[in-house]
């Protein structure tokens, strides 16, 4: 197996954040196995395309996996630094302490809580979609669960887990699914990096006892978990409001009328059993309507729903491959990547509030502003044609490069920059089901130094204001 030879300890602690985003890709055909054969269903469950979509996804993942190898070759590491990473490491970017760890927190989860009193930033708000693009701050005092990772020393783990159960109380305010497993996903993910970066012999580390508990702890999540999607979706019926209204509606409402319904025993059976009897109807064809379902478990159909390649696949074949309208619209939302500021100085006129829609609106053929997702083969074939896949690797391997200045090497030693820590579940969601190549393109263009210029204001700020409480402050207190 291709991912078996990646799925190696250098690779991970080397190439931790790239990794990541490859083991996405390898969740993405992985997972529809196991989430299918656990709901006693087929892997090509509503499938019309199924030979295509399972070719054009092996292509895909071999044309990724290239990409890897030549971005992340750990034969190839002369622990030399690129001008990026010494760059970054002039203005201290590989550095951090507990005192700003937790300043960062605070304000990530002042924003986030105030994000949600306000709602979504309008077109043109720039002072609210900074707001938004700082929300990750939040989750930088759970690092401090798995220190090393950062080369700092903490003792005071039950202060860290109580404020981790706080953060993920406020996701669950904002009544969207994804956003409770975040916090999580976040933990998981540091746990697993801790393990492979001090090489901890697990059967060691946890014993039978602690392996059997750990075993009920997480089935008990799960369902506490999914009956919590359960009370969210039955509360957005409720509230009458839909996926564009949601980020404008009470949140405080919403998440009182969620543990509303979660308390009420008698509704949620009842919700229980009308969700089972959904889940059993007859599966919408591609030429009635746009159809997500697939599997039920709304953790899974995140990053495990496969249908959503054979759908676009079929509607790429019904637009024709290579079709110039979705060309055209790539070609737009690449100038829509440049801040309002850069278009106006250049004198060109764009309007970005007439691209309130998804590449998988237009895809579709139906009403746009639906923001429906779409896979990266599907977008691909129709943009590109059967170029798609070399140009695909192109900006994998691009992709792949980036993240990897998130590591510095430092003799025989590694520093993880600590954006990537604090923000390492984003890195397991660079693949799936969404914009397909524009969201890659983005990230290039435009997420990657916008991260890193924003997390270095407000990490210049912070540092300033102890400077002046404090002169003799420095920055390994």
């Amino acid at each position: 197996m291709v991912f078996s030879y990646f799925f190696k300890e250098e690779y991970i602690r080397l190439f931790p954040f790239a990794f990541l985003m490859y083991l996405s890709m390898f969740m993405y055909r992985f997972l529809p196995l196991i989430a299918t054969l656990a709901e006693g269903k087929p892997i090509t469950y509503g499938f019309e395309r199924p030979y295509q979509t399972f070719i054009s996804e092996i292509i895909l993942f071999l044309v990724s996996s290239i990409a890897f190898y030549f971005a992340c070759n750990p034969n190839k590491v002369s622990f030399q630094n690129n001008l990026i990473k010494k760059t970054l490491q002039k203005v201290n970017f590989y550095e951090i302490n507990i005192r700003i760890i937790w300043a960062m927190g605070l304000i990530g989860f002042i924003i986030k809580a105030y994000n949600l009193s306000t709602g979504a930033a309008e077109y043109g708000d720039v002072a609210g979609k900074f707001l938004i693009g700082l929300e990750y701050l939040m989750f930088a005092p759970i690092c401090l669960l798995f220190p090393d990772l950062i080369k700092l020393k903490y003792k005071h783990k039950k202060i860290v887990w109580a404020y981790s159960i706080l953060v993920i109380i406020l996701n669950i305010a904002s009544n969207k699914r994804h956003l409770i497993i975040t916090p999580i996903g976040t933990i998981g993910l540091l746990f697993f990096l801790h393990v492979i970066l001090k090489n901890i012999n697990l059967t060691k580390l946890i014993s039978p006892f602690k392996l059997i508990g750990g075993g009920i702890l997480i089935i008990l999540v799960l369902n506490m978990l999914s009956n919590l999607s359960t009370a969210m979706l039955h509360t957005r019926d409720v509230m009458l409001y839909n996926a564009e209204q949601r980020n404008n509606a009470d949140k405080l409402k919403a998440f009182e009328k969620t543990i509303e319904i979660l308390q009420n025993k008698s509704l949620m059976a009842r919700l229980k059993e009308k969700k089972n009897k959904k889940e059993y109807k007859p599966l919408t064809n591609y030429h009635q309507d746009w159809s997500e379902h697939y599997v039920d478990n709304f953790l899974l159909a995140r990053y495990a729903n496969m249908r959503i390649t054979d759908e676009t696949l079929y509607l790429a074949e019904k637009k024709g491959y290579a079709n110039k309208q979705m060309l055209d619209l790539l070609k737009n939302g690449i100038i829509g990547q440049l801040p309002s500021t850069i278009l106006k100085f250049f004198d060109i006129n764009y309007n970005k509030s007439l691209f309130e829609f998804s590449r998988g609106d237009v895809l579709s053929g139906k009403s746009l502003g639906g923001y429906r997702v779409t896979s990266h083969v599907g977008d691909g074939l129709v943009t590109f044609g059967y170029w798609y896949f070399p140009l695909q690797a192109i900006v994998f391997f691009i992709v792949f490069k980036l993240l990897n200045t998130f590591v510095y090497y430092n003799r025989n030693n590694l520093k993880y920059a600590p954006l990537a820590i604090m923000s390492i579940f984003s890195f397991l969601g660079m693949f799936r089901n969404a914009n397909g190549i524009s969201s890659d393109i983005s990230y290039i263009m435009r997420g990657f130094l916008q991260n890193i210029v924003t997390y270095m204001i407000i990490y210049m700020i912070i540092r300033k204001i102890f400077q002046i409480i404090s002169p003799k402050y420095n920055l390994t207190q």
